[in-house]
């Protein structure tokens, strides 16, 4: 049925209609506020997802925003004015567009962005003085971010650089293990000094130890391995002389410079984050007997069976033997490696608050870690807070960074954790009110009892072993842009820093069992007070010429004064209920008295770097640098150290930069001298000593030490060769060092004739020559960083010889002093400072059970022959690195980092003093279980290891060298970032970051032996949360 509609009616609707539009004209005019949209793109046209994009005033930052998945950002309800808009993007080049919004006016626009890979210029090599542009430096470096840094581990800055660069090596502590309170040994591209006998005092750290540059000045590794790692912006290494000579005399082996994070301009942003992590015991290494293995070790080695005829005492062997067997038998099998241990516990917070318009920026942090360590009663608690402020104003820039931080050491009351090893597992656990398991005669000595400690009677005493540290510094900063061209800088530093420490044991502990009763329980003192002072005034050119020419000079002056005092004392004889308090002490230790040693030494530096780039294809650089310190001989207290390098980029010339796959070739070399300063600044001059007594001319003195004025300082030639690779845009690179290191010459500490009165003299003798490769290679299969979707694969591998030179016989008196510690190393022209020497070895004899030794002339001898020493291996790998992978999905990351040794010999203390050389006082430890099951023990048998009863003990041979290859889990993680979610903002949280962490989780070796003497290693699982507000 159709209705018709009057002309009234129709009239009514269309004036309803008119209405409607008009009113909804009306409110889409009063709801329509200025907007910024826009859409963010790549070169070939795809959009960009979750790319951050900050709006700013002339003043400071309004707002944050992130592209969606469809690449558009919006800003919404922007009053008129003028802004700018910063686009921001993992894999592309930084860019920033002006923005005018007029009232009732909106902005559109579509933004492109460039691949950072194609325009090098905005890649800047930081190396702690001066930034050079990576596309024209020809030094060897590694660059890493911070969030690279925590992307491996959140442990500390050193265990995530040794995974992420091949020259990095932290050199293994097999007697330390994962102790927190012990600092790791580092070294980058091998060594340049003879480490055990270079002249150090008590201020002086490892001359094999690199260089650390915190924020453009030079700190210890101490405070490198405290950091925060949350506050790290940047870390870049040093390898070569075109990076390390700008540091001069202190630059020989390699420099790391850490930059913190700075302040960002804006509203007042907060980050917090907490790092936790549990550590279990890694104790995969020992094999040690079980109780009924033990007893019958001992039983077969002849412990109870006397080499002479008495029937009496052999009653009282059997009885002994009987007892033992009684307790095994009834399930008496302790396990007393667990003793000393427990589950590690660590937990970091790190809070930092900044903001600021342009003008003046401020940041305010704090942070606290607490690490219950896998040892009991062992820790480190590190704490530290920071203000950074920086006024902006014209043609001045003005920062100052105030910093205070400290730590808190304990050790474990336990003691060493070989003596849980060595503990008998057919002994019962009796508890700590004990002092022993078993006391009796000596049946051997009778003169003599036969007493087991109880390991858990000396843990429980009120013993303590502990240092804590406290440190302030200041650091002040002026930039004054004194043309367009030329800027001027001043900055100063000055710490202070002061560290004690007190270990008392108690008197009651079993080791003075024997010691007089006014010498029981000991209480050591020590105080170490640090204050250093450096500052530096450098004038930097730069400037482009012609479109073409780049050049970039830099003009700097330094100085610097460290001055340390160290002081210690040691107290003996106290009550048995001390708690250690010196007043109560009897009397210093016997034959001893306080010491006390003060250092000031002093240096300056007058350096001129340059650096010139032709239109983008050439370039070249050179640095000089004057060193004065008084670390030098008095009568050569300045040096001049320098470098200079070629390189060309490959990829910018006409022909090669059109094609597309091509993103990267560069070729570099550069030559240098360099040098070495971790040495005792006294080493150039006499220093004496007062005598104790006193005579009828007054106090006497002697000549302590011997100095040489004339000693030179160590120099060390660099030279390095290398290219950097990139293909298909970036989806395929790699890095190739060649190098070589010589440093001419040493400084040793050589013997003197007794009749001169002083043990030593510092000399310049001989050289160290190192040559090495070093490679970095990375893959993506999956490459889609418009995307976020990136998988690849790594690998990274270093190889290096060195060789000693131009000895000749002049530290045969070290050598000789390495043979009579049993050491394994030697001085010698043509070998490396890592081979190994030893007698070698033929094997075990079958009809005798004997060792067969090999002598110089060819011959088979049971007689071991210290002249017939060679060298038995080297502890060099022949090759070393890490095979990693990572998967980047979106917000979701997954990393895997396994480290491979390659060809390593090493000395397997396990099989030299837990298998064989087992005395017959060491009969009444636990030993390896190799020891009952490989060792020979009748005519004809086919053994690694000589007869089950010869307890005498010989020095090393080459059968305790052995060659190791292992892989190791080094850093598993995975991790996600939640950017721009919803439930996010109504908390208030801008951005949050979630990773979890398995650090050292297994170690695979072709050697068997033990890892942890005297701390084991252990297993870290850790996860970390991080929170912007």
């Amino acid at each position: 049925m159709i209705k018709y509609v009057t002309k009234k009616k129709l009239k009514n609707v269309f004036l309803l209609m008119f209405f409607f539009i008009l009113t909804g004209l009306n409110l889409q005019a009063q709801n329509k506020e200025p907007t910024i949209r826009g859409i963010v793109k790549d070169k070939k046209g795809v959009v960009v997802a979750s790319v951050s994009v900050v709006l700013y005033t002339t003043e400071k930052r309004i707002k944050t925003s992130y592209t969606d998945k469809n690449g558009v950002f919006i800003f919404p309800d922007i009053p008129p004015g003028k802004y700018v808009v910063m686009i921001k993007h993992v894999g592309f080049k930084y860019k920033e567009i002006d923005v005018e919004i007029i009232p009732g006016g909106t902005f559109s626009s579509v933004i492109e962005l460039t691949e950072s890979v194609k325009d090098l210029d905005e890649v800047k090599i930081s190396t702690g003085i001066v930034q050079r542009s990576k596309n024209g430096f020809t030094g060897a470096t590694a660059t890493f971010t911070g969030e690279q840094l925590k992307s491996i581990g959140n442990q500390n800055i050193i265990q995530s650089l040794k995974t992420l660069d091949p020259s990095f090596i932290q050199i293994q502590n097999n007697l330390a293990g994962s102790n927190p309170n012990v600092l790791p040994k580092i070294e980058i591209r091998g060594k340049t000094s003879i480490g055990s006998t270079t002249l150090q005092d008590q201020f002086a750290s490892d001359p094999n130890q690199p260089l650390f540059i915190l924020d453009g000045f030079e700190t210890s590794l101490t405070r490198i391995v405290s950091i925060d790692m949350n506050r790290i912006a940047s870390v870049t290494i040093l390898k070569d002389a075109a990076s390390t000579a700008l540091y001069g005399s202190k630059a020989s082996n390699g420099v790391v410079v850490i930059e913190t994070k700075k302040p960002k301009p804006g509203e007042l942003q907060l980050n917090y984050t907490t790092d936790l992590s549990v550590e279990l015991p890694d104790l995969s290494g020992y094999n040690m007997m079980n109780a009924e293995e033990k007893l019958q070790f001992e039983k077969l080695a002849g412990r109870y069976t006397l080499s002479f005829p008495n029937a009496y005492l052999q009653q009282d062997l059997d009885a002994m033997y009987a007892n033992r067997l009684k307790e095994v038998k009834r399930g008496v099998n302790s396990y007393w490696l667990s003793e000393p241990l427990q589950t590690g516990f660590s937990q970091r917070h790190f809070l930092y608050a900044s903001g600021g318009a342009e003008a003046i920026k401020y940041g305010v942090g704090a942070s606290y870690k607490t690490n219950k360590a896998t040892m009991k009663g062992s820790g480190r608690d590190e704490w530290g807070a920071n203000i950074d402020l920086s006024y902006r104003k014209g043609k001045f820039n003005i920062s100052n960074t105030t910093e205070i931080n400290g730590y808190k050491t304990t050790e474990s009351p336990y003691g060493s954790f070989s003596t849980y090893v060595k503990a008998n597992p057919y002994y019962r656990k009796l508890g700590t009110d004990l002092r022993f398991l078993e006391q009796t005669y000596n049946i051997i000595q009778l003169d003599k009892n036969y007493d087991v400690t109880n390991p858990l009677y000396n843990a429980a005493l009120n013993s303590y072993d502990g240092s804590k540290n406290f440190a302030i510094q200041n650091a002040f900063q002026v930039k004054v842009n004194l043309t367009d061209n030329l800027l001027a800088q001043v900055a100063f530093q000055i710490q202070k820093g002061i560290t004690t420490g007190q270990t008392f044991i108690s008197p009651l502990n079993t080791i003075f069992d024997s010691t007089n009763a006014f010498e029981k329980g000991s209480y050591t003192n020590n105080r170490s007070d640090n204050f250093n002072y450096n500052g530096y005034l450098m004038l930097s050119y730069g400037k482009v010429f012609k479109e073409k020419h780049a050049l970039t000079t830099d003009l700097r002056a330094e100085i610097r004064e460290d001055n340390n005092q160290y002081g210690s004392y040691t107290a003996v004889g106290f009550p048995n209920a001390s708690n250690g308090n010196p007043s109560f002490a009897y009397s210093y230790q016997p034959n001893s008295r306080p010491s006390s040693v003060k250092s000031k030494s002093r240096s300056d530096a007058l350096l001129f770097t340059a650096n010139y780039i032709y239109d983008k294809r050439y370039f070249a650089d050179a640095s000089i640098r004057y060193d004065g310190s008084t670390a030098f001989g008095s009568s050569n207290p300045y040096t001049p150290y320098y470098s200079g390098g070629l390189g060309w980029n490959v990829n910018n010339e006409k022909g090669i930069k059109d094609i597309k796959w091509i993103t990267l070739i560069r070729l570099r070399a550069n030559i240098g001298v360099t040098g070495n300063q971790n040495f005792s600044s006294y080493s150039s001059i006499d220093t004496y000593n007062y005598f104790s007594g006193i005579n009828p001319y007054g106090q006497g003195v002697l000549l302590s030490t011997l100095g040489n004025p004339n000693l030179e300082a160590q120099k060390t030639v660099q030279s390095n060769i290398g290219t950097d690779i990139a293909l298909w845009g970036n989806q395929l690179n790699f890095t190739i060092n060649a190098y070589r290191k010589k440093t001419s010459p040493l400084v040793v500490a050589v013997d003197l004739p007794s009749s001169t009165g002083v043990s030593k003299l510092p000399l310049n003798v001989g050289y160290l020559d190192t040559k090495g490769l070093e490679a970095v290679v990375n893959f993506s299969p999956i490459y889609k960083p418009n995307e976020r979707i990136i998988w690849t694969i790594g690998y990274t591998g270093s190889i290096y010889k060195s060789k000693y030179g131009n000895f000749n016989n002049t530290l045969a008196s070290l050598n000789t002093a390495q043979l009579n510690s049993n050491s394994l190393i030697r001085y010698k022209d043509g070998y490396s400072p890592d081979d190994l020497w030893a007698v070698p070895s033929k094997g075990i004899d079958p009809a005798t059970g004997r060792e067969v030794f090999l002598k110089k002339n060819g011959e088979y001898t049971f007689t071991y022959d210290p002249a017939d020493i060679v060298k038995s291996g080297s502890g060099t790998p022949l090759i070393e690195g890490v095979i990693s992978t990572s998967f980047n999905y979106k917000g979701a990351s997954l990393g895997i980092y396994l480290r491979y040794v390659l060809g390593k010999d090493i000395f397997n203390n396990a099989l030299y003093s837990k298998v064989e050389n087992i005395s017959f006082q060491g009969l009444s430890e636990n030993q390896d279980k190799r020891a009952l099951y490989d060792r020979w023990q009748k005519p004809g048998d086919n053994a690694r290891f000589k007869g089950i009863s010869l307890t005498s003990t010989t020095p090393i041979s080459s059968r305790f060298i052995q060659q190791e290859n292992s892989l190791s889990g080094e850093s598993i993680n995975m991790g996600y970032r939640f950017d721009q979610k919803t439930w996010l903002k109504k908390v208030g949280i801008s951005s949050l970051i979630l990773n979890a962490y398995m650090n050292d989780l297994f170690y695979f070796s072709t050697v068997k032996r033990e890892r942890g003497i005297d701390y084991p290693y252990a297993k870290s699982f850790s996860f970390s949360l991080n929170a912007s507000f």
